[in-house]
C-alpha cells in the first residue's frame, strides 16, 4: 500500500492516463466480447492484422530515421487517432455489413486505429520512467479486466452502451493528458514525507536494467529474448478461438464474458507481481519462462475446450495482458534511448511482430490440412521453448559470474578497508610491525592457532604480541578489539 501511495504522489493525474489506457485495452479486444455479439471466425480473419502490422513496422521504420520524432507529442495526431478509434469501433460494434469489401475496410482501420492506440499509450508513459510506467499499465490492466468482467452481469443494452462510451473515455483522456513526475526529493519536501516514503519513492524510481547489446552477440540475445514469445503467442493464436463453438445460451455467455474479465485481471495481478518483485537482472527471464511454459499448456487445453475452457481462457487473456506489457517496456530494455535513439521503435517493432505472426499462422490454418497446422504450431512451440531456455541459461551463467566478481570485488574491497584502519589504528597506538599483522588478522575474526599457523610462529608467541597489543589498544578481549576497529573506521572514511 505504501508504494501505491508513493506512485499516485510521484505521479498527478496519472489517474487519466490508468482510465484510458484501461479503455484503450477494452477497445483493441471489442470483437472479443460476447457479452455484446457472438464472436465468430470472422473476428480473426488475417487480413485487418495484416493491415495492422504494416502500418505499426512502417511506424517503426520512420522512427529509425526520425529518432526525437514522436507522434503522441502531436496533439493534432491525438485528435485524429482519437476520432478514428471512435468511428471505427461503433462501426464495428453497432454497423451490419452486407459488403464484404467495406467490412474489411473497417475492420482494418479498427484493427490499426486501436492498435496504434495502445502503441502511443505506451509511449505517452515513457516520460514517467519505466517503474511508474509499469504501475500505470498494471493498473489500467486490472481496471479493464473488473469492467469486462462485470459487463457479465448486466443487460445487452447495457454492455453497448458501456462498451460505446470507453472509444470515446480513452480518446479524451489521450488527448488531454500530460505525463508529468514530481522529482523525489520535491515530493518529500512538500508531503513531509518520512524516512520509510522517501525509501519507498527512491524503489519507485528505480530503473528496469537495460539490455548490454555492446556487440551483435548480444544484441541478437536482447532480440531474441523479447521476440520468441511473441513468436509463440503467434502460434498459440489460432487456438484461441476454440471456445467460439461454447457460446449456446445467455448464461454460457456469461460466464464466457466472465471468465475473459478474469483472465485479464489476474494478467493485471501477474504484471503487479513482476514489477514488485523481478524489477532486477531477471524482468525478462519471467517473460520468457511464463510465456513460453503457458503455450504448452495453452496447446493442450485448446484441444479439449468443452472440459478445459476456463483454463484455456484464463491462460489466453492473462498472456495477452502480459505480453502487451512486456512490449510497453520494451522501451527502456533496450539502450537506444541513452544513445539518442528514439524509444518508441521497439515498442511499435515487437507489436507489429506479435500481430504478423498472429496472422501468418491464421493463414497457415487456412492453408493446410489441420493436423499440418497443428503440427507446424507445436514445432514453433518447441523451437521457441528450445532458444529461449538457451538464451535464458546465458543470462543467468552472466549473472551468476557478475554476482561472483562483484562479491570478490566487495571483499577486496573490505580487506582494503581493514588495512587501511589497521594502518591508523598501529600509527596512532605506536604497534610494531608484528602487531599490526596480527591486528588485521584478529580484525578477520582469526583466532591465535590460526594466526600462529598463518605466521609460522608458535601460539605462545601469539598470544604474547596479542597481550602487548591489547594493553596498547586498552581492550581486554577480541570482541572490545572489533568494537574499536568499527568506531575508528568513520575517522578513516572522512580522511
Amino acid at each position: 500500500m505504501r508504494f501505491f501511495t508513493a506512485y499516485f504522489r510521484q505521479t498527478p493525474h496519472v489517474f487519466a492516463a490508468i482510465m484510458g489506457l484501461a479503455s484503450a485495452l477494452m477497445v483493441l479486444e471489442i470483437q472479443r466480447m460476447p457479452a455484446v455479439h457472438i464472436v465468430s471466425l470472422e473476428t480473426f480473419a488475417p487480413g485487418p492484422y495484416i493491415v495492422e502490422a504494416c502500418v505499426l513496422a512502417l511506424i517503426a521504420l520512420v522512427y529509425l530515421y526520425m529518432p526525437t520524432r514522436r507522434l503522441s507529442d502531436s496533439t493534432a495526431i491525438r485528435i485524429v487517432l482519437s476520432v478514428l478509434v471512435v468511428a471505427s469501433t461503433l462501426a464495428v460494434l453497432l454497423a451490419n455489413f452486407s459488403d464484404a469489401s467495406l467490412a474489411f475496410v473497417v475492420r482494418a482501420i479498427y484493427r490499426t486505429s486501436s492498435g496504434l492506440l495502445v502503441c502511443l499509450w505506451a509511449e505517452r508513459l515513457i516520460c514517467l520512467g519505466s517503474r511508474p510506467a509499469a504501475w500505470t499499465f498494471a493498473c489500467a490492466c486490472m481496471l479493464s479486466g473488473v469492467i469486462t468482467a462485470l459487463l457479465a452481469l448486466v443487460s445487452l443494452n447495457v454492455s453497448q452502451l458501456v462498451l460505446m462510451t470507453l472509444p470515446f473515455i480513452s480518446g479524451v483522456c489521450f488527448i488531454l493528458y500530460k505525463p508529468h513526475i514530481v522529482e523525489a526529493g520535491v515530493a518529500s519536501v512538500e508531503e513531509g514525507a518520512s524516512s520509510q516514503d522517501s525509501k519507498t519513492i527512491a524503489l519507485l524510481e528505480k530503473p528496469l536494467p537495460r539490455f548490454s547489446c555492446g556487440t551483435k552477440k548480444t544484441w541478437i540475445m536482447a532480440v531474441g529474448l523479447v521476440f520468441l514469445p511473441l513468436l509463440c503467442r503467434g502460434a498459440m493464436a489460432v487456438s484461441q478461438s476454440s471456445w467460439i463453438a461454447l457460446q449456446q445460451n445467455g448464461v454460457m455467455i456469461s460466464l464466457i464474458q466472465a471468465t475473459i474479465g478474469l483472465g485479464i485481471l489476474l494478467g493485471g495481478v501477474i504484471i503487479c507481481f513482476v514489477v514488485k518483485h523481478a524489477w532486477n537482472q531477471s524482468f525478462i527471464l519471467v517473460f520468457d519462462l511464463f510465456v513460453i511454459p503457458a503455450s504448452f499448456i495453452f496447446l493442450y487445453t485448446g484441444q479439449r475446450p468443452d472440459d478445459l475452457w476456463v483454463l484455456h481462457m484464463l491462460i489466453v487473456d492473462s498472456t495477452y495482458k502480459v505480453m502487451l506489457f512486456y512490449i510497453a517496456m520494451t522501451a527502456f530494455l533496450f539502450p537506444g534511448a541513452a544513445r539518442g535513439e528514439n524509444a518508441g521503435v521497439p515498442i511499435f517493432a515487437a507489436f507489429s511482430f506479435m500481430i504478423a505472426t498472429r496472422a501468418l499462422f491464421f493463414l497457415i490454418k487456412d492453408a493446410f490440412d489441420p493436423a499440418i497446422s497443428a503440427g507446424i504450431e507445436a514445432v514453433v512451440v518447441l523451437v521457441s521453448f528450445g532458444a529461449a531456455c538457451w538464451l535464458a541459461f546465458q543470462v543467468l551463467q552472466k549473472q551468476l559470474v557478475g554476482t561472483e566478481k562483484s562479491k570478490q570485488a566487495s571483499a577486496q574491497a573490505a580487506r582494503k578497508q581493514l588495512e587501511k584502519q589497521c594502518e591508523q589504528l598501529s600509527a596512532q597506538f605506536d604497534l610494531t610491525p608484528r602487531e599490526q599483522e596480527i591486528l588485521l588478522l584478529l580484525t578477520q575474526n582469526y583466532r591465535a592457532p590460526y594466526i600462529a599457523e598463518r605466521l609460522v610462529v608458535s601460539q605462545s608467541t601469539v598470544k604474547t604480541h596479542m597481550r602487548n597489543l591489547y594493553a596498547k589498544l586498552g581492550v581486554h578481549s577480541q570482541a572490545e578489539l572489533l568494537l574499536l576497529v568499527e568506531e575508528s573506521e568513520h575517522s578513516v572514511s572522512v580522511d
